[in-house]
């Protein structure tokens, strides 16, 4: 996992490939600029009992919050039960738990990549936040980061 302020997006375009292209379109509200697929998510932030946990192996999530906040939980896979796949052929899986190991959280300004093998349940409630409204960047990773 990696965080950092949006406008440092760049720096690490070692290993988020594209990550000075996304921050661009980023920054200049046009997610088709990006070379990879946005998806634009908004949504109220949720109890833990409505969560689950979901992993990705051949992309990185890269987060990026525009308004508002979450906590976000992000363990190892292995203190997970595997559960379904992700639907329409998307890159991952379900895990069940309850939430559990390090909790991110990720306010507007800011970004989170999380890589392939990291285990992450998203829309956890923050103080002061009801919602959160982002991109979701999914970056095909480098063969060195695939699981």
């Amino acid at each position: 996992m990696i965080s950092d302020l949006i406008t440092k997006l760049h720096l690490y375009e070692a290993v988020i490939p594209g990550a000075t292209s996304i921050e661009k379109a980023f920054l200049e509200n046009n997610p088709k600029n990006a070379p990879c697929e946005v998806r634009e998510k908004s949504y109220a932030l949720k109890e833990a009992d409505s969560r689950r946990f979901e992993v990705h192996f051949h992309t990185i999530d890269l987060m990026i919050a525009r308004e508002g906040g979450e906590v976000i939980n992000i363990t190892k896979i292995d203190n997970l039960v595997p559960a379904e796949k992700l639907p329409n052929g998307n890159d991952g899986q379900k895990l069940d738990g309850p939430p559990q190991g390090l909790n991110h959280t990720l306010k507007a300004g800011y970004f989170v990549a999380i890589f392939p093998g990291e285990a992450h349940m998203v829309g956890g409630k923050l103080e002061g936040e009801n919602s959160i409204s982002k991109w979701v960047v999914k970056v095909p990773c480098t063969e060195e980061f695939k699981v």
